[in-house]
């Protein structure tokens, strides 16, 4: 059986899936973080990207890119459907 995107938020937590796709963005394991330079746009300045350690969401205040998990960033990173992001991450993360 396939997890579900509820189980998957469960088993994959925020820090360890930003620490893993954004290796040099430093964490803390509550709140708002500092997210580097965006990955959505040409970005020469940090600052305007923030993560969100607890829920995984993410926001760029200067391109506007932002979702509410590690799903919806796979899917923005990527250019996939919520369908296909949840299998990626299901098979990069080793969920099945």
């Amino acid at each position: 059986m396939r997890p579900n995107a509820n189980q998957i938020k469960l088993a994959i937590s925020p820090p360890d899936y930003y620490r893993v796709v954004l290796p040099d963005v430093p964490l803390k394991r509550i709140g708002w973080n500092d997210g580097g330079l965006c990955p959505f746009h040409a970005d020469t300045s940090r600052g305007s990207f923030r993560i969100n350690a607890e829920t995984g969401g993410f926001k760029c205040f200067s391109c506007g890119a932002a979702g509410g998990d590690v799903i919806a960033f796979e899917q923005k990173r990527h250019g996939l459907s919520f369908p296909d992001a949840i299998a990626k991450l299901v098979k990069d993360w080793g969920l099945a």
